[in-house]
């Protein structure tokens, strides 16, 4: 079974990984809940979509 309940370094990677791949469900759910409860990795979060949809604007 999936680890639903994963730290902020694990919460990291998986938003990172997100930036190159599709996470598996459980993964998502998994960061999901942590980003409702981790103030901090929210904005964590908010960066990396950013950074995402900058990369994406120079690619064009």
């Amino acid at each position: 079974m999936a680890k639903l309940f994963i730290n902020c370094r694990q919460a990291h990677w998986l938003l990172s990984q997100q930036c190159d791949t599709r996470l598996r469900w459980y993964e998502r759910l998994a960061l999901r809940i942590h980003l409702r409860a981790c103030d901090w990795c929210s904005i964590v979060a908010r960066n990396f979509a950013y950074l995402s949809r900058a990369a994406r604007h120079l690619d064009r």
